[in-house]
């Protein structure tokens, strides 16, 4: 089996310089995979440890979608994503290469054979989507709504009907009986995937999926030059669009019996047309001052990076709160990054980085990751900052790297006792299955904004009330909500590792200068002032209530 890598591309566009995620493996000629809306390249894993057998594969995020940067556009079109797709092959110095889509992908595969004939070398499309003036009017009225985080959690119950009905009836809400479909609905697991795709683009989920719509195909297809083969399964809801369609002395169109019928016929007529061609990768561009990601290919797996610069020997490096990832703390990062050159990264499990991990001592993974990356870096010194339970992470690198560490910044850190840490791993690290009913998504929305309420999380009482004014902003917990789901099956490992490390033997064997900062309200703001009266390389500083501020206070600690 071809290893499936994860890379990240800068890419010098029309529309400015943005930042494309890709999978790929395998070797031999290119194919390029391109996914579905609203999904992700990653919905392609299977295929591509199948396919990687014969080709070399590349299958980028959709602009918008997965980790993939958006256009910056008023208008996205299916034409604008076929030129992003091709800057991403120049960007990579492939100058032929054969495509294969399914649904949105097999649009954006008919337009950039059609406008770039001379660099696709054939087309194979599973699935089109053909509609009348009047559908099309239906569509845009009804069919994309808005994706709008709700202080109650109810955008996910609706996200989560919403993707099941659209197994029951297509278009999904006309609920009539010309619109029923013989689906067999999915399993929660397959439910609960998809609803997670939605999240990660949030309200850029309608845009590729929107001009999917738009694209007049069947105009375009009579006049493909480039060897194509349109089909789908019988059971394909868009499988009677073949009917509308004129093939031509390039253009081939049949029905196929099933899904893996379509994708055997398409693998076939992919390989009458391959030649050998290599990709380049590149390490992606800094722009200085902004975050750019990359793939660091540590020992343990793919890590995602997040930094603001190309060298430095000292820069500051942070570490998310298990259950979050890089994206979750750009709040804070982002305001420190306009000063500072910051290092933010997935934690394994976490976020873009590996979640095939071998069940390990997490504290000590993330310390062999980063003396990793610090090597690959050549750092000779550092700052490591903190957030919440990754205290532990921090002060184990800090105990046992090799490279000078000028401060450690503790951000609100999880420092308990024996009986505490005990309570929060038998109360606060539940396993939340998917839900037939999508009910499990209202526990984790519930979970991450009564951890604002209360603490812990679980202690919904007078005494576990957190004073102050909570920040609820429905957008930030969003954002954790979905990066937490997609740790599932690792946050909770991470947690009780970190909780159960010993912290305070450690806290006497480090020497580096320690801060510790929180909001007066907080819950552990005790501990952190005995913590100072006991180490004299520990001191406390208070932030305020409202975290959009703590950038630039903890940048003011650093210069």
């Amino acid at each position: 089996m071809n290893q499936i890598k994860t890379e990240y591309c800068t890419i010098k566009s029309h529309w400015g310089n943005r930042q494309v995620r890709f999978l790929i493996a395998g070797s031999g000629p290119i194919i390029f995979l391109l996914h579905q809306s609203p999904k992700s390249a990653d919905e392609y894993k299977p295929q591509i440890e199948e396919w990687s057998k014969d080709f070399t594969i590349i299958a980028p995020d959709t602009p918008g979608y997965g980790d993939s940067d958006p256009l910056e556009t008023d208008e996205v079109t299916i034409e604008k994503i076929a030129q992003a797709n091709i800057e991403l092959a120049d960007t990579l110095k492939i100058k032929e290469f054969g495509l294969y889509g399914f649904h949105t992908g097999a649009i954006i595969s008919i337009a950039m054979g059609h406008h770039y004939p001379d660099r696709v070398k054939a087309i194979a499309c599973n699935g089109v989507l053909v509609l009348t003036d009047s559908e099309l009017e239906n569509i845009r009225r009804h069919y994309l709504p808005p994706y709008k985080p709700q202080w109650d959690g109810s955008h996910l119950s609706w996200l989560w009907s919403r993707m099941r009905e659209q197994l029951v009836f297509f278009p999904w809400h006309e609920r009539k009986e010309e619109a029923r479909m013989r689906f067999n609905i999915s399993s929660p697991e397959i439910l609960h995937e998809n609803s997670i795709e939605i999240m990660r683009a949030g309200d850029k989920y309608r845009q590729a999926y929107g001009a999917a719509f738009e694209y007049r195909l069947e105009n375009f297809v009579p006049e493909l030059s480039v060897p194509a083969l349109i089909t789908a399964g019988e059971s394909d809801p868009l499988s009677k669009c073949l009917e509308e369609l004129t093939p031509s002395d390039s253009v081939s169109i049949e029905i196929s019996k099933t899904h893996e019928e379509a994708l055997e016929k398409s693998k076939a007529f992919l390989l009458e047309y391959a030649s050998e061609a290599s990709a380049s990768l590149q390490s992606p561009i800094i722009n200085k001052g902004k975050f750019t990601k990359s793939i660091f290919h540590s020992t343990l797996g793919d890590i995602k990076i997040e930094k603001n610069f190309d060298a430095n020997t000292s820069p500051l490096f942070c570490l998310h709160s298990a259950g979050g990832s890089s994206k979750t703390i750009r709040f804070l990062t982002e305001s420190i990054a306009k000063e500072i050159d910051v290092c933010s990264i997935d934690l394994p499990g976490h976020g873009e980085s590996e979640k095939k991990l071998i069940e390990t001592d997490y504290v000590k993974a993330h310390t062999d990751i980063i003396s990793q990356i610090l090597e690959h870096q050549n750092c000779n010194e550092l700052m490591i900052m903190a957030f919440q339970t990754s205290y532990a992470s921090a002060l184990d690198a800090a105990k046992n790297i090799s490279v000078d560490i000028k401060k450690i910044i503790l951000i609100e850190p999880w420092i308990l006792n024996d009986q505490e840490v005990t309570d929060y791993i038998d109360n606060g690290l539940p396993l939340i299955k998917p839900d037939w009913s999508g009910g499990h998504l209202q526990s984790y929305w519930h979970m991450v904004r009564d951890s604002r309420l209360f603490w812990p999380w679980y202690n919904r009482t007078i005494s576990g009330i957190i004073e102050g004014t909570p920040d609820l902003e429905e957008k930030q917990l969003d954002t954790e909500v979905t990066e937490l789901i997609r740790s599932e099956g690792y946050w909770q490992q991470t947690i009780k590792d970190q909780l159960t490390y010993p912290t305070k033997n450690c806290l006497f064997e480090i020497d580096s200068p320690i801060l510790i900062m929180s909001r007066e309200s907080h819950p552990l703001k005790n501990t952190y002032i005995e913590i100072e009266k006991n180490l004299k390389n520990a001191n406390y500083l208070s932030l305020e209530n409202n975290p959009e501020t703590w950038g630039s206070t903890v940048t003011k600690c650093i210069l």
